[in-house]
């Protein structure tokens, strides 16, 4: 079994925030069933996160917690820009308050373009559809999100 894992996991360990033992529990049980791996996108986020000196010290990192980094198959590719699409159609258009809940369109103050929201970007659907297509899970705190878009994909912790 191959377990990828989302940046959110790793970034728990570096930081010692409070999924870090779950983060650790998880990626202890993930290695007596297999292969535990990222994507170059979580290997690239973890990268501009700042905590790393060189690439050297990120390698070295994974290569104490037994972490490859691999490609996404073509499929998992084409899945997750498919993904990613249906999360941009299904976006809301306008902004809602979050204390109220009006929801409203603001014009962009230079070409009048109404703003929209952005909270995920393409790179979440490359680490899920890579999750989904071409290991068996994923490791990752943001389980709703990849329940909503990628809903056969087993994300641990539970």
């Amino acid at each position: 079994m191959t377990t990828a894992v989302d940046t959110n996991a790793l970034l728990a360990l570096l930081y010692d925030d409070a999924h870090a033992d779950a983060s650790e529990a998880a990626l202890r049980r993930a290695y007596r069933n297999g292969q535990v791996v990222i994507t170059p996108v979580v290997y690239a986020e973890l990268a501009a996160d700042g905590h790393f000196e060189s690439a050297a010290a990120l390698d070295e990192f994974l290569t104490d917690l037994s972490i490859q980094r691999t490609d996404p198959s073509q499929a998992a590719l084409f899945r997750a820009g498919e993904t990613f699409q249906q999360y941009t159609d299904r976006r809301p258009a306008g902004l809602q308050c979050p204390s109220c809940g009006t929801e409203q369109t603001i014009p962009c103050t230079e070409c009048g373009t109404d703003l929209t929201p952005r909270q995920h970007i393409a790179a979440d659907f490359l680490i899920g559809a890579h999750a989904a297509v071409d290991c068996e899970r994923l490791l990752s705190f943001d389980s709703g999100f990849y329940a909503t878009y990628f809903p056969s994909l087993a994300v641990a912790p539970e």
